[in-house]
């Protein structure tokens, strides 16, 4: 089976059916699994067994658009009340997108058996704006993930 690499232009940032204005950069960072260790008495090495999934964070970046009601202004709010958004999504080209897992028995794209989710969400923990005299205002958002992302 062939891949194709997919190409950041046609990236976006959407919460709901409504693009963030002036995003122009994201990642998902620090997704790790526990590793509990599993030694005893008598073992030569250290074992270990697999836990629980840390969901990590996903920060995303680009120009400040304060008349974004729908998006950057949406986000700002959420940050204030600390809502926890269920429909903030990821694009990696025009159709597919990460997203916050809304079912316990989401099949990831190839997999043949339900992966035990969870019903999940992002939290914006951090959304700092700055301007400089010499170009555009910036603003970022950094978002705590409870639970699994997944790719629809």
């Amino acid at each position: 089976m062939a891949t194709t690499s997919k190409v950041g232009y046609l990236g976006k940032v959407s919460l709901g059916a409504n693009k963030v204005m002036g995003i122009g950069n994201w990642s998902m960072d620090g997704m790790s699994r526990a590793e509990i260790d599993d030694t005893e008495f008598g073992d030569d090495s250290t074992k270990y067994v697999l836990g629980i999934k840390d969901g990590g964070t996903i920060s995303f970046s680009g120009n400040h658009k304060p008349g974004d009601t729908t998006g950057q202004i949406a986000l700002e709010n959420a940050y204030d009340a600390a809502a926890e958004l269920t429909d903030l999504r990821f694009y990696i080209d025009e159709t597919s997108y990460y997203v916050p897992c809304q079912t316990t028995g989401y099949l990831h794209p190839g997999m043949t058996t339900g992966a035990n989710t969870a019903v999940s969400s992002v939290i914006i923990t951090s959304r700092p704006i700055s301007y400089d005299k010499g170009g555009l205002g910036q603003v970022s958002f950094t978002a705590r993930v409870n639970g699994d992302m997944v790719l629809v």
